[in-house]
């Protein structure tokens, strides 16, 4: 019996073995596949600013989207706001830790690293996709190029505008100002009434940028003021210069107090809550005032024409879009990415839903939001974008200007005292520019 037994456990326990080897063998068949299938998957990091709802969730619903239609493409996506967005990417961007697609700024912001080599030269695949070229407005795409160089494609377009309160016009019998001495005029009759004719929060600085950049653009001859934004060639020696801050200066009594403490979303809320009479806002701020004050009743004019030596027709603004890092080891992938994430078909959706639009071709097709279209068409219709002044310029000029403008509006600085700044600064990044060149 004890034999019997001890064959029949002996058995049982082969078979158990057996069993254990088979199982065991699938699973590492099984891990073998899995660690084939994570491997095979080309991981694309995407960085960009817009970590504020609905808009993350759009690009994260975009993306998942994409990773379905591409099951080996694994995108990894991360956000950050505005300020530390730039000082992130400023620091990663020349790192191995860079992303392959990233937000980033048309103008100096982006050309410089286009200048040192670390963003991809688009060119030759937009030129030859002839699909690709013809889906896009080719006048919002051209703010990304740099000579003939394409660097970068638009993922929202955006512009300044002046926005008013209609009803505010309307019981105080005045009318949209066309010209600068329209605007103050305005201005003043609101003041009397005790109405805070202009909704201003600088805390972040920024927001002076726009309205000295719109004011440069009308009194700096073109050529001049183009020079001086390349930090190779840039002086800010012409007097009108100091002229377009003293115009500035002519509003400081218009805007609500403590300008430099409030946040520029504070000064948006108060011009919705009816607070303030006109806000100098950027048109991818309309969803905001919606859900700020459903029953706002608000128009736009452009920013008052001034006469001067400058281009009247230039409209403040630019697209804000992606790049791609010449680091990344799919370079084709990112392309592809690149375009859809950028194109007719996600641009559709993303108007709908969050209330930007993109460079795609008949993306507002459909759409019944009439502040919306009447965005879009100024855009659309604008004969040349100037770019926004902050991101046009050198860092430390852009810093400077600030700064000092700062300043300049607490009455701590006079015009000239900040132009003298600021051609400081200017001929310092001149030097270093021309020493780079040379050597």
């Amino acid at each position: 019996m004890r034999k019997k037994l001890g064959k029949s456990l002996i058995g049982v326990l082969l078979i158990i073995v057996m069993i254990s080897m088979t199982a065991c063998s699938k699973s590492n068949d099984n891990d073998v596949k899995d660690e084939e299938e994570v491997k095979e998957k080309k991981v694309i990091k995407l960085f960009h600013r817009f970590p504020d709802e609905p808009f993350n969730t759009f690009i994260e619903e975009t993306v998942a989207q994409y990773e379905a239609d591409h099951p080996d493409i694994d995108i990894v996506v991360s956000s950050a706001q505005n300020q530390p967005y730039k000082e992130k990417i400023k620091v990663v961007v020349g790192s191995n830790e860079c992303p392959d697609v990233f937000f980033s700024w048309s103008g100096e912001f982006s050309e410089r690293f286009l200048r040192e080599g670390l963003i991809m030269n688009l060119t030759e695949a937009f030129n030859n996709d002839t699909e690709w070229k013809s889906s896009l407005l080719e006048s919002q795409v051209n703010e990304y190029r740099s000579g003939d160089v394409l660097y970068g494609i638009p993922f929202r377009l955006d512009a300044k505008m002046m926005f008013y309160n209609i009803d505010i016009f309307n019981e105080n019998n005045l009318e949209v100002p066309k010209t600068w001495e329209e605007f103050i005029e305005v201005c003043e009759a609101l003041k009397a009434k005790d109405i805070t004719p202009i909704a201003y929060g600088n805390q972040d600085q920024w927001p002076s940028s726009h309205y000295i950049g719109s004011i440069n653009q009308m009194l700096v001859d073109n050529d001049t003021r183009l020079k001086d934004l390349d930090p190779a060639t840039g002086e800010f020696v012409d007097p009108n210069y100091v002229k377009s801050l003293e115009y500035y200066q002519q509003l400081i009594p218009y805007f609500n107090d403590s300008v430099n403490g409030l946040p520029h979303d504070m000064a948006r809320n108060n011009f919705a809550q009816g607070r303030a009479a006109m806000f100098f806002a950027e048109l991818v701020e309309i969803p905001y005032l919606g859900e700020e004050n459903a029953d706002l009743n608000y128009g736009m004019f452009g920013f008052p024409l001034i006469e001067g030596e400058g281009d009247p027709t230039l409209l403040t603004g630019s697209p804000e879009g992606f790049v791609i890092s010449s680091k990344t080891k799919y370079p084709e992938e990112s392309i592809e990415f690149l375009k859809y994430f950028t194109g007719p078909e996600v641009g559709t959706k993303e108007v709908q839903q969050v209330g930007w639009f993109n460079a795609g071709v008949g993306i507002v097709e459909g759409l019944d939001d009439q502040k919306l279209l009447e965005a879009y068409d100024v855009i659309k219709n604008a004969k040349t974008m100037s770019g926004w002044f902050d991101a046009s310029l050198y860092s430390t000029i852009a810093n400077e200007y600030l700064t000092a403008v700062s300043a300049l509006t607490n009455g701590d600085m006079t015009p000239e005292e900040v132009m003298e700044k600021i051609q400081k600064v200017a001929k310092e990044v001149k030097e270093t520019s021309q020493s780079e060149v040379k050597e």
